[in-house]
């Protein structure tokens, strides 16, 4: 009898051990941060101090900017601070970070990355090209993309500040 209820003990224990290996935990839920939404490489014109990345917070709380940095790469650039002041975007929306006296070398493809106050890279684009000097940008689509999915990126008129359709 002892030993039949010894049995049965172990036999629930390993039965909910392995049940809680199959229950998500807050942790294995992908975190929901700030994204690179639309990159403009080659404007119409002067690029110098004319290409841009949009920022998206796509999260129900505001997310201050101060200590957030991005980086591109042909091949490696170092990363240029967001802000050193608070600067704040509010829920659902959206920055233009304007690249500060430099211009990224057209025809060459450039990855995109977005590291957060902690030194983490949060965001990384697949490699981007512009060739066309005009007002086409590369955006996510849907706008702000979708976090459990692969995302999609087209290339279309720049929709800057507003919705990518």
């Amino acid at each position: 009898m002892i030993r039949r209820s010894v049995v049965l003990i172990s036999a629930l224990m390993l039965l909910f051990v392995g049940m809680a290996g199959w229950c998500q935990t807050e942790s294995d839920v992908p975190e929901i941060h700030l994204i690179i939404n639309e990159i403009e490489i080659n404007p119409l014109g002067l690029d110098t101090d004319h290409e841009w990345v949009e920022l998206l917070n796509p999260t129900d709380v505001a997310i201050d900017l101060n200590g957030w940095q991005i980086s591109y790469s042909y091949p490696e650039s170092g990363y240029i601070l967001l802000s050193e002041t608070p600067l704040i975007i509010s829920p659902g929306g959206r920055y233009i970070f304007v690249y500060p006296g430099l211009r990224l070398r057209n025809g060459d493809a450039h990855v995109f990355r977005l590291m957060n106050p902690e030194g983490i890279v949060v965001e990384e684009t697949a490699p981007f090209k512009d060739e066309a000097n005009d007002d086409s940008t590369w955006q996510r689509f849907p706008d702000g993309g979708d976090p459990l999915f692969l995302d999609l990126w087209i290339f279309q008129k720049n929709s800057r500040n507003k919705s990518n359709s």
